[in-house]
C-alpha cells in the first residue's frame, strides 16, 4: 500500500490501480490557487477555498480566519 499527500484531502491510502488512478485524475484537475486560510500557493480543487491543513485546523476550533 502506498501513501501519497494531497493538499485536497490530506492522505490518500492507495491499495490498487483503481485508488491510484483516481488520485490522479483529483490532481489532474486541480488548479493553482492561494488557500484563504495559510495564504499558501497550493494546487487545490476549483471549488475548495481552504487546504486540508486548514480545515483540519478549523474542525478542531481554531479559527484561522
Amino acid at each position: 500500500m502506498a501513501r501519497y499527500y494531497d493538499d485536497n484531502f490530506g492522505w490518500f491510502h492507495v491499495e490498487d490501480e483503481d485508488d491510484l488512478r483516481f488520485y490522479h485524475q483529483m490532481q489532474a484537475e486541480n488548479v493553482e490557487k492561494i488557500c484563504e486560510g495559510c495564504g499558501r500557493r497550493l494546487m487545490l480543487r476549483p471549488s475548495f477555498a481552504y487546504c486540508n491543513s486548514c480545515v483540519e485546523r478549523m474542525e478542531k476550533g481554531y479559527d484561522i480566519a
